[in-house]
């Protein structure tokens, strides 16, 4: 997914920058190729998402593909499982 590597790129180029409680504004990992959203998350939080297979960070209520399912929450955003 697109969204993912580019949120990682982020996450290297400002992991020593940033305090661990800023919110940083990495994409939303939707489904939606055209999604302009962000997730606004101190990186500690994208990184224990980002850690588990599958998982991905998006706005609520955002497009999922099929088989994707909703297996928790980050504040005000939704932590969707990706079928393999």
């Amino acid at each position: 997914m697109r969204f993912r590597k580019a949120n990682e790129g982020l996450h290297d180029l400002i992991e020593d920058r940033v305090r661990d409680s800023q919110p940083v504004p990495f994409l939303c990992e939707c489904a939606d190729d055209d999604c302009a959203g962000t997730v606004q998350v101190p990186l500690g939080e994208w990184e224990a998402v980002a850690a588990k297979p599958n998982h991905y960070l998006m706005e609520a209520g955002h497009q999922r593909i099929e088989g994707e399912e909703v297996v928790g929450s980050v504040g005000e955003y939704e932590i969707a499982r990706k079928p393999d």
